[in-house]
């Protein structure tokens, strides 16, 4: 009966998984196409979920005890990469704005450049009459 059990947990583990890996996928996928994560995270977070998915399959047809001490480590540290989604969202999400803002501060540098030229051109006119 124990070993029936620890089965059927070991099943339900799998297939927490594997649901747990497809919504990875999607999260991730989603957020690369609402550019909220760059193409760095969004790769590593869709090898993860592979990952995930790979080990909730072989958790599933594994019926030995040693597989399901292995399935639920690997279950642990699937909660614990969810878990860590968010912060990469947050950390993508700072790097897209700060290459932004360069840009802006680039722009605005370029535009002070011709405003000091052009306030020279207009002194030496001043100058010169």
């Amino acid at each position: 009966m124990g070993a029936m059990k620890m089965m059927e947990i070991a099943k339900i583990a799998g297939i927490v998984m594997i649901v747990l890996s497809i919504l990875l996928m999607i999260w991730s996928f989603l957020a690369y196409a609402r550019h909220k994560m760059t193409e760095n995270f969004g790769m590593i977070w869709g090898v993860a979920a592979l990952c995930l998915l790979v080990a909730g399959i072989v958790l599933l047809n594994a019926g030995q005890k040693p597989a399901v001490v292995f399935g639920v480590i690997i279950f642990l540290g699937g909660v614990l990469v969810l878990s860590l989604f968010g912060f990469s969202l947050a950390i993508s999400i700072l790097i897209m704005k700060n290459q932004e803002l360069a840009m802006h501060v680039s722009l605005l540098n370029q535009e002070n450049e011709s405003i000091l030229q052009e306030l020279a051109s207009h002194k030496e006119a001043d100058a010169h009459e």
